[in-house]
């Protein structure tokens, strides 16, 4: 008897967990192009000696693209789970600024660094 209820419980969580790995998969598919893009700009820029403050600008226009599908395929993900509402939006786009002035402060971080470390750190 026991073996059937297992055999159930895991027949209807199956679907369940299914689906949180379908969702898992798709925001590490929205995610890899936009930690591309933010490691490419801090490359590009650092060899510039770009200043934070400009450098946050470049992050934005250039990112973008990739900042709108990673936060779409999130909002897509929390509306599927009806985990989705106005204090929802809200904390998603924290964490999109939270990511932002966490690559800036690496940035900053990495510019005061000797040239020949941020190069073995960028592989330049």
């Amino acid at each position: 008897m026991r073996g059937v209820i297992l055999l159930v419980t895991a027949l209807v969580a199956l679907p369940i967990v299914a689906q949180a790995e379908d969702h898992i998969s798709a925001l590490d598919r929205a995610a890899g192009p936009l930690n591309e893009c933010i490691a490419e700009q801090t490359a590009a820029e650092l060899s510039k000696g770009t200043a934070p403050r400009q450098f946050e600008i470049v992050l934005r226009n250039k990112c973008r693209k990739q900042e709108q599908r990673f936060k779409a395929t999130l909002i897509a993900g929390l509306k599927k789970g009806r985990s989705f509402g106005p204090s929802t939006l809200r904390l998603v786009n924290e964490l999109l600024t939270a990511l932002r002035q966490q690559s800036i402060v690496n940035y900053t971080d990495m510019l005061r660094k000797p040239p020949w470390l941020v190069d073995r750190v960028t592989g330049a």
